[in-house]
């Protein structure tokens, strides 16, 4: 029978809590603002908002929204330039590759010749002449 006090105490303490738990979420509910959804134009409530949306869904087309036809006709769109997008990738860099080669040949050649106006010169310096050079870029 001593249990029954106990009982009724801990009920009390347990309302109490509770109580001051709520008054806590009161507060930090009106602290904390308020989710906040704008309704679509001319809705004045949410149930409103629903009907529009259902309406915009079921008619795509006549709320300026993309249709199951356009979203498959972009994606057909995209697949094709997506490949286009790879092909002209793919041609820059083999074109890059063959530009990488041809500044190669060039600057080797350009070396060699080098080397042989080195060797003409010293020629021209043992015979006791003169060599004059033209090159493409002393027009």
């Amino acid at each position: 029978m001593s249990s029954g006090p106990r009982d009724s105490n801990s009920d009390a303490t347990q309302d109490d809590s509770e109580g001051t738990g709520e008054a806590a979420h009161a507060s930090e509910a009106a602290e904390s603002p308020g989710m906040t959804i704008p309704l679509p134009e001319g809705s004045t409530s949410v149930s409103d908002a629903i009907v529009t949306n259902r309406e915009m869904l079921r008619e795509p087309e006549q709320h300026g929204l993309a249709t199951e036809d356009d979203a498959a006709n972009l994606s057909g769109a995209m697949e094709s330039l997506s490949g286009k997008v790879e092909r002209v990738t793919n041609q820059y860099d083999d074109g890059e590759a063959r530009l990488t080669e041809l500044e190669e040949l060039v600057e080797h050649q350009q070396r060699q010749i080098d080397e042989l106006q080195s060797m003409v010169g010293s020629l021209v310096d043992i015979l006791g002449t003169e060599a004059e050079w033209t090159a493409f870029d002393d027009s």
